[in-house]
């Protein structure tokens, strides 16, 4: 994983789009839905090389203070949005007005990132690497639950928890 704050959006907006995907797979659609699992264990293992570094090691951020403001707002937007993406579960023309507003939020996000970054330290304390370490607990899927979409959606979420804390937290130091 690219050790950037634009890593670390990508590393969200990719996740957060397996689990759009995840919502809207058919329940009886197991193939599916092993192979979306497939892919959140994929995430899972990105995300624990993303937590194992926290604390270690130099993270890129971006030099201007408007820069920063603007990342943080843009991540605080899509939180709230992700949030509504998922309490309308039965409703698709909301979740599709919601997916596509989340989708510009992070094309604005992307755009924020320029050359002017540096590369420093950014402390991450150690209730803050044991709250990421639990979300990563939470988004273990065992052979049972893999094919319960439920289960594979709620894995996901989890990382994506873990990936905003950590892209808010770099947009803010």
């Amino acid at each position: 994983m690219n050790r950037s704050i634009e890593g670390v959006v990508t590393f969200l907006r990719d996740n957060d789009n397996l689990i759009k995907q995840l919502m809207e797979t058919a329940e009886s659609a197991t193939n599916e839905i092993e192979q979306l699992a497939d892919r959140v264990g994929n995430a899972r293992e990105e995300a624990q090389v993303l937590v194992d570094q926290l604390g270690a090691v130099e993270f890129s951020v971006g030099r201007q203070d408007d820069t920063k403001v603007r990342q943080a707002a843009l991540l605080e937007a899509v939180a709230a949005l992700r949030k509504k993406f998922e309490t309308y579960k039965n409703d698709p023309l909301r979740r599709g007005i919601y997916a596509a507003e989340i989708s510009n939020l992070y094309l604005q996000l992307a755009n924020t990132f320029n050359n002017e970054t540096v590369a420093q330290i950014v402390p991450f304390g150690a209730d803050e690497i044991s709250g990421y370490k639990d979300l990563m607990k939470k988004a273990v899927l065992d052979a049972a639950s893999r094919k319960k979409r439920a289960a594979v959606i709620k894995a996901g979420a989890q990382i994506s928890r873990l990936a905003l804390g950590v892209a808010g937290k770099l947009a803010l130091v």
